[in-house]
C-alpha cells in the first residue's frame, strides 16, 4: 500500500519535473502556429473548467463519504470487540480472530475495499460466533446491554457495507470521460497553436498550462478510482483496529 501511494505522488512529480521542461523544449523548437481565434481558447477553457469542476466536486464529496463510512465501520468493529469483554473471553477471542482475519486481508491485498467489492464472510462469522458463545442463562445485566450493543453494531456494519458498495460503484461513466477528454484535447490543441518558437517564456507558459490540464485529469482519475484513500483508509485505519485487538493500543 505504501508503494501505491509512492507511485501516486511520483506521478505528480514526474508530470511537473519532466513534463513541463519537455513540453517547454517542444514548444520552443517546433512551430505549430495556426490561425485560431482566441475566442476558441476562452470557450474551450470555460467548458473544460465547468465539466472538470463539476466532476471533481462530485467525486471529492464521494471520497469524503467513503472516508467517513470506512472510519465509522472500523470504529464499530473495535467497539464490538471491546463490548465482548462484558460477556465472556471465548466470545471476545472469537471476535478478535475474525476481525484480525478481516483486516489482515486488507493489509495483504493492499486494497481497503476488498471486503466491499468481493465476497466477504466477516459479518456471517461474527453472527455465528455470537450464537456459539453466548447463552441466555449466562448473561448478566451489563452483559445483556453489551449483547444488545453488539447486535446493533452488526446491523450497523451490514448497513455500512451496503452503503460502501453503492459508493464504490458511483464512478464517472465512460461517455462522460469521453466528453472530458474531448474538451481537454480541444483546449490543449488551441493552446499549442499559439506562437512560441524561439520565445522561452511563452513556451514555458504553454507547457505549464498543458501540464496543469493533465494534472486536473490525473486528480479526477484518482478521485474516480479512490486511489487517494489507499493509505488513509486502508493501512492506517486497519492497523489501528489490529492494535486494539493485539492490546498494543
Amino acid at each position: 500500500m505504501e508503494k501505491q501511494n509512492s507511485l501516486g505522488r511520483a506521478s505528480y512529480v514526474l508530470l511537473l519535473a519532466i513534463g513541463i521542461p519537455a513540453l517547454t523544449a517542444f514548444y520552443y523548437r517546433f512551430d505549430l502556429n495556426a490561425d485560431v481565434d482566441k475566442v476558441f481558447l476562452s470557450i474551450s477553457t470555460f467548458l473544460f473548467s465547468i465539466f472538470t469542476g463539476f466532476f471533481i466536486s462530485r467525486q471529492a464529496s464521494r471520497f469524503n463519504k467513503v472516508r467517513e463510512t470506512v472510519t465509522a465501520f472500523d470504529g464499530k468493529m473495535s467497539s464490538m470487540y471491546r463490548s465482548c469483554a462484558h460477556l465472556n473471553n471465548e466470545l471476545q477471542n472469537a471476535f478478535g480472530e475474525i476481525i484480525k482475519d478481516h483486516y489482515n486481508k486488507i493489509q495483504s491485498s493492499g486494497n481497503w475495499h476488498v471486503h466491499f467489492t468481493e465476497k466477504s464472510t466477516t459479518m456471517k462469522s461474527l453472527h455465528n460466533a455470537l450464537k456459539a458463545y453466548v447463552q441466555d442463562d449466562d448473561v448478566t445485566k451489563i452483559g445483556n446491554q453489551s449483547l444488545g450493543a453488539i447486535v446493533k453494531g452488526l446491523d450497523y456494519c451490514q448497513g455500512m457495507r451496503k452503503q460502501m458498495v453503492a459508493l464504490y460503484a458511483e464512478r464517472i461513466p465512460y461517455e462522460q470521460w469521453i466528453l472530458i477528454l474531448f474538451f481537454s484535447t480541444i483546449l490543449i490543441s488551441t493552446v499549442s497553436v499559439f506562437p512560441s518558437v524561439d520565445f522561452l517564456f511563452a513556451s514555458l507558459l504553454k507547457a505549464a498550462f498543458v501540464a496543469s490540464i493533465f494534472s486536473v485529469l490525473l486528480t479526477l482519475y484518482k478521485l474516480d478510482k479512490l486511489i487517494f484513500s489507499e493509505k488513509i483508509m486502508g493501512s492506517n485505519s486497519a492497523q489501528d483496529v489490529l492494535s486494539i485487538i493485539n492490546n498494543t493500543k
